[in-house]
């Protein structure tokens, strides 16, 4: 397999979405997930460790919420895709997300071969 993976961070209060997120996305070829953090904090603690291509975001988070974390992520990561994965379906939210850096909203209920296609289509060409 010469396709390369996307190095993807998991960021989610909810360990057990954390664990189902991560195999998940390990089964996929072109995935991998190379870390995962409980907050915002940690998200930008890991981030700029990792160096990730793709962050899987909740918004609602404790310590450090996703809206809080996202322009720091920006800074660290200027060139990874920041996806901004939530259990709230508000217009509003979704608007204020994007206009502050992410580069995607998917709703929580998305069905999980959705969030990969999603995350296919957002690759920047290499």
């Amino acid at each position: 397999m010469s396709a390369q993976r996307d190095r993807v961070l998991v960021v989610d209060d909810a360990a057990n979405l954390r664990e189902l997120l991560t195999l998940l996305l390990e089964v996929e070829d072109d995935f991998e997930v190379v870390g995962t953090a409980a907050d915002g904090r940690q998200a930008i603690e890991a981030a700029q460790r990792l160096k990730p291509d793709v962050v899987l975001l909740d918004l609602a988070m404790p310590v450090m919420d996703g809206l809080q974390a996202l322009p720091e992520l920006r800074v660290h990561l200027p060139n990874a895709r920041i996806v901004i994965f939530s259990g709230f379906e508000h217009e509003a939210l979704a608007e204020e997300a994007l206009l502050a850096g992410a580069d995607a909203y998917i709703e929580k209920g998305t069905s999980v071969t959705q969030l990969v296609t999603q995350l296919r289509e957002l690759r920047r060409p290499a």
